[in-house]
């Protein structure tokens, strides 16, 4: 059997006010996780209020459905970036034009109904793909002679900073004993991009991409060069085409 983490099962989250739905939502993902050996606990929830009470097993992933009865599940969604950082968020609705409306939030993905089981493969293997990357980190010291470890989902934007370099976090800014260039190697992945000759930003904190410019749900500005920007929004669409 495929364990999700070293002892225990990849645990589900399924958020919509429809029961034939939620049912027939957890057949398909308990069908997938049977047909690849893999295992799973997937948890129901009727209404927005269940899962944001739940304080049971920690959730790897919540599928939410944006029309949650009276509530709205991209509000849901950004309460629960806010108290479970790590539980990846699937959106699901009947609606297309919702998709332009769930980018103030951090998700992974944005499923039509209808497409739920065609897409099932992809997205339960970017959960795992996500989660691996939730456990890369870099371990370097400071400027100060301290040791930190920093995880790769933490990361704002890296700052080239002389013969330093300066890690921008969600928890702080660490200004580490390594060179930039070596650090942009080791960040290598779909979330980040050169678009500076001095720095790397990581997509899932961006608010808004500009022409020159990527702005951070903190209100940070992260700028992009003459040099860098066909690359980096090449980088950027391709990001965005994960997540629709």
């Amino acid at each position: 059997m495929i364990e999700y983490k070293a002892g225990r099962k990849m645990v589900i989250g399924i958020c919509d006010d429809d029961k034939k739905w939620r049912e027939s939502c957890k057949r398909t993902l308990i069908g997938f996780s049977t047909m690849i050996d893999m295992g799973m606990e997937v948890m129901c929830f009727s209404t927005a209020e269940e899962l944001l009470e739940y304080k049971e097993t920690p959730l790897d992933a919540v599928f939410l459905d944006i029309e949650l009865g009276r509530a709205n599940g991209i509000f849901v969604a950004k309460k629960l970036n806010k108290v479970r950082p790590n539980c990846k968020i699937i959106y699901m609705t009947n609606y297309l034009h919702y998709a332009t409306e769930i980018y103030n939030t951090e998700h992974i993905w944005f499923v039509i109904k209808s497409k739920f089981t065609d897409k099932i493969g992809d997205i339960i293997g970017k959960i795992v793909s996500d989660m691996k990357d939730q456990e890369r980190k870099i371990v370097a010291e400071t400027k100060e002679r301290k040791k930190v470890s920093i995880a790769f989902p933490d990361i704002l934007y890296i700052e080239r900073d002389g013969k330093y370099t300066k890690c921008v976090t969600v928890w702080g800014v660490y200004t580490i004993k390594r060179k930039f260039d070596e650090i942009a190697e080791v960040l290598s992945g779909i979330d980040f991009s050169r678009c500076h000759n001095s720095y790397i930003v990581n997509f899932r904190h961006v608010r808004e991409a500009k022409r020159n410019l990527y702005t951070l749900y903190d209100g940070q500005i992260v700028y992009i060069s003459k040099s860098h920007l066909e690359e980096t929004k090449a980088d950027f669409l391709r990001w965005s085409m994960m997540y629709v």
